[in-house]
């Protein structure tokens, strides 16, 4: 993984979290504003941070590696939902030429 990827995070409980790629350590992997990945009704969501009654981490938040199996990219779709909701830049859901 490179710095500031989208991956996701995947842990031995089954739980997914979504974020930025910072590092990943002897004992941890670093990933910055992270947020939880959510099975609803209308399909998959993702909640801003990384449990149901949590706060939401502002920046950095390191995972244990013992509780992590893996950690692979994220796919666009995904990537990109995220993007926005953790961007403060508004991104068009369609493109177009302004005139």
């Amino acid at each position: 993984m490179r710095k500031d990827d989208i991956v996701t995070v995947v842990f031995v409980n089954g739980a997914e979290v979504i974020g930025k790629f910072v590092e990943q350590l002897d004992q941890v992997v670093v990933i910055n504003k992270p947020r939880m990945v959510q099975i609803t009704q209308e399909g998959m969501a993702m909640v801003p941070g990384i449990c149901m009654t949590g706060e939401e981490p502002k920046g950095d938040f390191q995972f244990n590696k013992n509780n992590v199996l893996f950690v692979i990219k994220t796919i666009s779709q995904l990537a990109n939902q995220y993007e926005q909701m953790t961007s403060s830049i508004l991104m068009p859901k369609t493109g177009g030429i302004i005139q």
